[in-house]
C-alpha cells in the first residue's frame, strides 16, 4: 500500500495534467481525506472568509499552491460569517494563524436587498451613503484583520455590473449603477494604498478580462450561494496564486530570450542587419512591440539574458545597430551567443547572474529546443511560445509570474546594478588578489536599525532570499515590525555601494537579545553582493553592538536547504565555534570576552 506521500503526488499528477475545475475539487477533496499535517510552521497557512460560498475558491488555490511546491493547510470560514470571525479574536480563524487571509466579500451581501429595486429612484445622498456603507463595511473588517493577526490580508474589489436598470443613459446620470460600483472600487483602492498589509485584489478587472457574462453559473449561485462559476472559480485562483507566489518567494525573476525569430524576425546569420523583421509596420512592429513589454518588465526590476546559437558578431550587431532594435546590450544581464547546448548555456547564465534556474523564464521559437530545457530543468518555466510572432506579447502578459509585494528602488534599478556588476566582474579578472580587487572598489556599506522606509525592502528580501540566508525564514511585515518594537529584538539593514553603483538595501539580520546571549535569527544578503565581504561588515555591527550591550557571546544558526550552501562557512569563516544543535539546526557561537569581528580595511562603514 503507498504511503501518504505518495498518495499525494499521485493525486497532484491528475490535477497537473488536468487543471479544470473538476479535477482541482476532486484533488482538494482526496487530499482531505488523506489527514496530511505539515510540521507547525512548514505549511502556508490560508484562511478563506466571506459573504458566501468559499470552499469551491479555497479548494481551488488550495490544489494549485500545492503544485506550486508548497505544503498548504486552509481554513474556510462559514457562510458569511466574516464579520464575527473576524471580530472575535478566539475564533477557529484566528486559532488557524493564517499566513493569508482572503475576504472575499459580495457586494450584493452588505447592499439593502431592495438596492436594485429602488436604485432608479435614489437621491444622490442616498447613493452617497450606500457608496460608503459598501465600502466602510469592507474596510472595517479587513483593518480588523490585520490589526489581529500578522496575516497578509487580501480583499477583492467589486465586479462592476455590465448590466444597469437605467440602460443606454446609465452614464448620463451623475452617479448610474456602474459610476456607484466605480466610485466603492476608487475609494476601497484608496484607502489601502499606504498599506503594506492589505491588498486590494481587482476581481474587476479579472471579471472583465474573463468576461462578465460568464463569471456566474446561477444554478449554484441560487441552489448554493457560491458566487463564482466554475471557469471563473479557476480564474480567481489564479489572480490570487500570484499573490502566494510573491508572498513565498515563488515568483520568477529572469527571463531568458532566444534571438532569431524571438527578439526579431528572421536569421541575422542568413538574412544580414537590413533584412531581418523589425520595423514600424508589419512584420516587424509585433518583435518590437514585444520587445517593448519585456523592456517595460526591465524597468520594474525583471532580469533579461540571451541564450541563442548564433555567430556573436552578426547578433550582437542588431543590438548595437538596428534603428529599431528596442533592447540594447545594457538591459541584459547576461548573454550566451554561440553554438553550445542551450541546456548548458542555460546552467552557465544562472550561475553568471548567480539565481536559481527556478527562477528563470525561457522563450524560444524553437519546439525542440523548449523541450530540451524543460526536460533538463523542469523548474524552468518555459514559455509555450506562440507560432504566430503576434501573439508573442500577449503570451508573455498572461503569464503574470514576475509579482512582488512592494516595488521597491532597488527593483527598478535592478537593470543597472547589472550593468555595474559586469564591471565589476572586468575589473576583478585583470586583480592579482581577491584583496587587491575589493581594495579598488571603494566600498561603502551602510548598517542600521530598520526605519519605517527600509521596511517593505527587508520583508521583500526575507520573502524571495535563497542563496545567502543562513536560516531562510520568512517573516511578514507585522511580524517585522513586532522584532522592531520589541526591546529584546533588533532588526538590521545593510545598504551597498561602490564606484560602479548603488545596490540599495541588500542585507537583513534580525537579532533576539538576551542577557548574556546574542541569538542571530536570520541573517540574509543578495546574491548581487556575494563576494565583496558584504556580509562580514553586517556581521562586525551586530557583534559591536553586543559587545556595547555587555552580552558574553552571540550564537548564529545554520539550517541548511538546497539553495543555501553559498552561507554554510559564513559563522566558521569569521572564527565562531561549533556548538550543539537540535536536528538540523547547525549552530556557532562567539565568545565576545576573546574575540570579535573587524571591519575589513577596504570597506567604509557608517553607523546609524
Amino acid at each position: 500500500m503507498s504511503q501518504p506521500g505518495e498518495q499525494l503526488e499521485q493525486v497532484l499528477s491528475g490535477a497537473r495534467a488536468d487543471p479544470s475545475y473538476l479535477s482541482l475539487w476532486s484533488a482538494y477533496k482526496k487530499i482531505q481525506s488523506l489527514g496530511l499535517k505539515s510540521p507547525r510552521g512548514e505549511a502556508l497557512r490560508i484562511a478563506v472568509i466571506g459573504s458566501s460560498t468559499l470552499e469551491p475558491l479555497a479548494a481551488c488555490l488550495d490544489v494549485k499552491c500545492r503544485l506550486e511546491g508548497l505544503a498548504v493547510e486552509t481554513f474556510v470560514g462559514g457562510f458569511n460569517t466574516y464579520r464575527q470571525e473576524s471580530l472575535d479574536t478566539k475564533s477557529a480563524l484566528y486559532s488557524h494563524k493564517p499566513d493569508l487571509v482572503l475576504l472575499s466579500v459580495d457586494a450584493w451581501s452588505v447592499l439593502d436587498k431592495q438596492f436594485i429595486a429602488t436604485f432608479v429612484r435614489m437621491t444622490p445622498e442616498e447613493k452617497e451613503a450606500a457608496v460608503q456603507q459598501l465600502v466602510n463595511d469592507v474596510a472595517t473588517i479587513a483593518e480588523v484583520l490585520a490589526n489581529n493577526s500578522t496575516a497578509l490580508v487580501l480583499v477583492n474589489n467589486f465586479i462592476v455590473p455590465f448590466f444597469s436598470p437605467l440602460g443606454i443613459v446609465d452614464n448620463k446620470q451623475e452617479t448610474g449603477l456602474r459610476r456607484f460600483f466605480s466610485e466603492a472600487n476608487s475609494r476601497l483602492i484608496k484607502g489601502f494604498t499606504d498599506s503594506n498589509r492589505v491588498f486590494v485584489v481587482d476581481l474587476e478587472a479579472v471579471a472583465g478580462d474573463f468576461g462578465k457574462s460568464r463569471t456566474v453559473n446561477w444554478n449554484t449561485w441560487y441552489r448554493g450561494s457560491v458566487p463564482f462559476g466554475e471557469e471563473f472559480t479557476v480564474r480567481v485562483a489564479d489572480e490570487y496564486l500570484r499573490y502566494v507566489r510573491a508572498l513565498k518567494g515563488k515568483s520568477k525573476k529572469c527571463i531568458v530570450l532566444d534571438l532569431d525569430n524571438t527578439l526579431w524576425g528572421g536569421i541575422i546569420g542568413e538574412d544580414g542587419l537590413e533584412g531581418i523583421k523589425l520595423g514600424n509596420a508589419s512584420p516587424g512592429i509585433e518583435y518590437v512591440d514585444f520587445q517593448r513589454y519585456l523592456l517595460s518588465l526591465y524597468n520594474r526590476g525583471v532580469i533579461l539574458a540571451v541564450c541563442s546559437k548564433n555567430n556573436y558578431d552578426d547578433a550582437i550587431k542588431v543590438f548595437r545597430e538596428h534603428p529599431f532594435q528596442v533592447l540594447r546590450e545594457e538591459h541584459f544581464a547576461a548573454m550566451r551567443i554561440n553554438w553550445q547546448n542551450k541546456v548548458a548555456n542555460i546552467a552557465e547564465l544562472a550561475k553568471e547572474i548567480n539565481i536559481g534556474t527556478d527562477s528563470l523564464v525561457f522563450i524560444d521559437d524553437n519546439p525542440v529546443e523548449r523541450a530540451q530545457v524543460a526536460q533538463a530543468f523542469p523548474e524552468v518555466l518555459v514559455l509555450d511560445t506562440p507560432k504566430n510572432p503576434r501573439l508573442y506579447r500577449e503570451a508573455l502578459e498572461a503569464l503574470s509570474v514576475f509579482d512582488v509585494l512592494s516595488l521597491t528602488k532597488e527593483d527598478m534599478a535592478r537593470g543597472e546594478m547589472y550593468a555595474g556588476k559586469r564591471k565589476r566582474a572586468q575589473l576583478e579578472q585583470s586583480a592579482t588578489s581577491i584583496e587587491d580587487f575589493l581594495k579598488t572598489l571603494d566600498l561603502r556599506i551602510q548598517v542600521r536599525e530598520v526605519s519605517d522606509f527600509d521596511t517593505p525592502r527587508v520583508v521583500q528580501l526575507i520573502g524571495k532570499t535563497n542563496q545567502f540566508n543562513l536560516t531562510t525564514r520568512r517573516y511578514t511585515e507585522a511580524e517585522v515590525e513586532h522584532f522592531r518594537e520589541s526591546p529584546g529584538s533588533a532588526v538590521y539593514s545593510m545598504a551597498v555601494a561602490d564606484k560602479f553603483g548603488d545596490e540599495g538595501v541588500v542585507g537583513v539580520a534580525i537579532v533576539k537579545k538576551e542577557s548574556e546571549a546574542w541569538l542571530i535569527d536570520s541573517f540574509l544578503m543578495s546574491c548581487r553582493v556575494i563576494g565583496r565581504s558584504a556580509e562580514t561588515a553586517l556581521l562586525a555591527k551586530i557583534v559591536s553592538d553586543a559587545r556595547r550591550e555587555n552580552a558574553k557571546r552571540i550564537i548564529g544558526e545554520y539550517i541548511p536547504t538546497k539553495k543555501n550552501p553559498p552561507a554554510e562557512d559564513l559563522y566558521q569563516r569569521h572564527d565562531f565555534a561549533e556548538a550543539s544543535g537540535e536536528g538540523n539546526v547547525k549552530l556557532w557561537e562567539l565568545d565576545l570576552q576573546k574575540k570579535t569581528v573587524e571591519v575589513p580595511e577596504w570597506i567604509d562603514l557608517t553607523e546609524e
